[in-house]
C-alpha cells in the first residue's frame, strides 16, 4: 500500500473513532448539508431545531420516494386499492385497480425512515447514534399541508395520452409538464402513432376503432360515433378540463349497454371498469362520487341506473374542473378533481334537467324479444384485451391527426359550450373524419324531457289564454279554477292542465310562482318566460309571455 493510501486509510478511521455510535461514512456538501455514502442525507434530530429538520425531510423525501405526490392538498402514493375496499363506498373495483392513496403520519413515518438516516444524539456514548424518524416529525410534515419540494399530481393515466397542444406522453413515470402519472408498462402491441399523421392514416385509424365496435345494434351512425368519442375521452380525460358524461341506453337488458362502457374501460386502464352505485339521494351520492374522485379512478360506471339522472352535482362534476365535495367518513369540504370519465348505463335511461346538454348519448336497439341469448362469432372483451395497445394507437391517431392539421373549422358544426377543449380533441376530429356528430342522439333528449314538456305546454296556454298581458301567479291560478268543478267544464281547460303539470297536481300560486322563478328567461318552441316588474300595490312579481319568433 502505498504512504497517500494509507494516509487516507488513517484519516478515515479517524472520522469513523470521531462519529462513535453511527458507524456509516459521511461527507459534507457545500451549505452544511451531510449525506452517508449511499447519497442519503443524513437527518440529526436536535432539540429546537424542528423547522430544519422538517425541511431536510422535505428533501430527502422528494430525492427518494418515486412515488409520493402532493394532490389536492395532500400527500398520496398511487398503488392497487386493497381487496378489502374493493366494495367500500357503494364502488365495486375490479382486482388490480389502481387509486390514490392517502399517506397518513404511521405511513409516512416509515417513508421518512428509508428516505434519509435518521440520527439522535446518545449522551451515554457522548455521539449520535441511528433511530428512526420520529413520529412526531411525520405529523408536523403532514401539518405543514404544503409541500413545494415534493411533484405535485395532476392524476395518473394507464395508458398513453396527448395534450391539448398535441404531445404524446408515451414514457411511464412523471410528466413535468403536465403532472401525469403514467403507471405500468405501455400495453402489448402499442407502437407510438406519427407525430403528425395524415387524413388517411387517421381514417385508417378510425376504421380500426369502428371495426371494433361494429357488432353492437347500434339505432344510427350517430350513436356508433358516440362510442368512439366515448373511447378517445376515456384516454384524453386527464388532459382535458371538462367532458361531458356518456350514456348507454336500450329498451331492454342484455342489449349490450355494459359492455360498451367495459371496453371504454379496458382501453383506458387494462381493466374492467369501477362501478359506483349512486345511492338512494343526493347527500349519499355527493360522498361516494367524492370517494371516487379522489381515488383517482379513471372510469366510473354508474351502471343499471333506475331512476331519472339530474341534479346540480352531476353538471357540476361534468362541466367544473374542480368541485368542492365532503366525502364519505369526513365532515370537512375538500376541492376535488373531476377528471374521470362518467359513464351512465339503464334500460330507457332518463336523463333531465341541464344535464341533458352534457351528455353523450349512445342508443342500442336489437329489435329482439331476448337480446341476451344472441350469438356471436368472438369474445368481445377478450378481443379488446388481446389489441388494447392497438386501439389506443389508433384512438389517439385521430386526434392527433386534426390537430396536425391545424384543428380546421368545420362548416356548420356549431360550438359546444362548457366543453370547448372536448370539442377540439373529441368531437371536431371524428366529424372531420366523415362521422355524424357524436352529439347527434342526445338531441332527442330534450323531446324526452318532462320539464320541458311542461314549460312548452304552459307557454303556449298561458299566450292563449293571456296574450302579452302581464298576469301575477295568484291571477293565473284564478284563471285556471275559472268555470264549473261539477263536470270539469273549466273555461281555460289546457292552462289548467299545465298548471297540474308545473304545481305537481295542487295548484297554488305559491308553487306555481316557484316553477316561475326557476323557468324564467328561458326560451321554448320561440316564446320566452319574463319577469316584468311587480304590482303596484302588493309588490308580487308579474309575469308575461312574449313571442321571440
Amino acid at each position: 500500500m502505498t504512504d497517500i493510501a494509507q494516509l487516507a486509510d488513517n484519516i478515515l478511521d479517524k472520522a469513523a473513532k470521531k462519529s462513535r455510535g453511527n458507524k456509516r461514512l459521511r461527507m459534507v456538501k457545500s451549505g452544511g448539508e451531510t449525506f452517508d455514502p449511499t447519497g442519503k442525507r443524513v437527518i440529526r434530530h436536535d432539540p429546537g431545531q424542528l423547522p430544519e429538520i422538517l425541511d431536510q425531510l422535505g428533501l430527502a423525501l422528494a430525492e427518494n420516494c418515486d412515488n409520493l405526490f402532493s394532490y389536492t392538498g395532500r400527500l398520496v402514493r398511487i398503488y392497487p386499492a386493497p381487496e378489502s375496499a374493493s366494495a367500500s363506498g357503494g364502488v365495486h373495483r375490479p382486482r388490480g385497480a389502481l387509486v390514490v392513496h392517502p399517506v397518513d403520519g404511521a405511513h409516512l413515518t416509515e417513508l421518512a425512515t428509508v428516505a434519509a438516516v435518521h440520527e439522535r444524539f446518545d449522551a451515554r456514548s457522548e455521539g449520535y447514534k441511528a433511530c428512526d424518524c420520529p413520529r412526531r416529525v411525520a405529523d408536523a410534515y403532514l401539518a405543514r399541508g404544503h409541500w413545494p419540494e415534493l411533484r405535485p399530481l395532476t392524476g395518473f393515466i394507464e395508458a398513453p395520452t396527448v395534450t391539448l397542444a398535441g404531445r404524446l406522453i408515451q414514457t411511464p413515470g412523471y410528466d413535468i409538464e403536465t403532472g401525469l402519472f403514467l403507471a405500468g408498462d405501455n400495453p402489448p402491441g402499442w407502437a407510438a402513432p406519427p407525430l403528425k399523421p395524415s387524413f388517411e392514416q387517421a381514417k385508417a385509424a378510425l376504421n380500426i376503432l369502428l371495426d371494433m365496435v361494429g357488432s353492437f345494434p347500434f339505432v344510427s351512425t350517430a350513436d356508433q360515433a358516440a362510442v368512439v368519442a366515448g373511447i378517445i375521452t376515456g384516454l384524453v380525460r386527464r388532459t382535458i378540463p371538462a367532458a361531458p358524461l356518456m350514456g348507454i341506453t336500450a329498451p331492454t337488458a342484455g342489449t349490450g349497454k355494459t359492455l360498451i362502457a367495459e371496453t371504454v374501460a379496458i382501453i383506458a386502464t387494462g381493466r374492467r371498469a369501477s362501478v359506483l352505485s349512486l345511492g338512494h339521494d343526493e347527500a349519499e351520492a355527493e360522498k361516494r362520487l367524492a370517494g371516487v374522485f379522489l381515488a383517482g379512478d379513471a372510469v366510473i360506471a354508474l351502471d343499471n341506473i333506475e331512476r331519472p339522472l339530474r341534479g346540480d352535482l352531476l353538471c357540476q362534476v361534468t362541466t367544473q374542473q374542480f368541485v368542492r365535495l365532503r366525502p364519505l367518513g369526513s365532515s370537512a369540504m375538500v376541492s376535488i378533481p373531476t377528471h374521470s370519465l362518467l359513464v351512465a348505463t339503464g334500460n330507457n335511461l332518463s336523463i333531465l334537467g341541464d344535464l341533458k346538454r352534457r351528455v353523450v348519448l349512445v342508443r342500442l336497439d336489437s329489435g329482439e324479444e331476448r337480446p341476451e341469448q344472441r350469438t356471436f362469432s368472438r369474445d368481445h372483451l377478450e378481443d379488446v384485451f388481446a389489441r388494447r395497445g392497438e386501439l389506443v394507437r389508433a384512438a389517439l391517431t385521430v386526434s392527433l391527426s386534426y390537430l396536425a392539421a391545424g384543428a380546421p373549422t368545420i362548416e356548420g358544426l356549431h360550438p359546444y359550450g362548457g366543453f370547448s377543449e372536448w370539442d377540439r380533441m373529441v368531437r371536431r376530429p371524428l366529424v372531420w373524419l366523415g362521422l355524424p356528430d357524436p352529439l347527434g342522439a342526445a338531441e332527442g333528449l330534450r323531446q324526452q324531457d318532462p320539464d320541458l314538456e311542461t314549460m312548452s305546454v304552459l307557454l303556449n296556454s298561458w299566450r292563449e289564454t293571456f296574450g302579452s298581458a302581464t298576469k301575477t301567479a295568484a291571477e293565473v291560478c284564478v284563471a285556471a279554477a275559472q268555470g264549473s268543478h261539477m263536470n270539469d267544464a273549466y273555461d281555460y281547460p289546457d292552462l289548467r292542465d299545465a298548471l297540474q303539470l308545473a304545481c305537481k297536481e295542487r295548484i297554488t300560486a305559491s308553487r306555481l310562482g316557484y316553477w316561475l322563478r326557476a323557468h324564467r328567461d328561458r326560451i321554448v318552441g320561440g316564446m320566452q318566460l319574463r319577469q316584468d316588474g311587480t304590482d303596484g300595490h302588493s309588490k308580487v312579481t308579474r309575469w308575461i309571455v312574449l313571442n321571440c319568433g
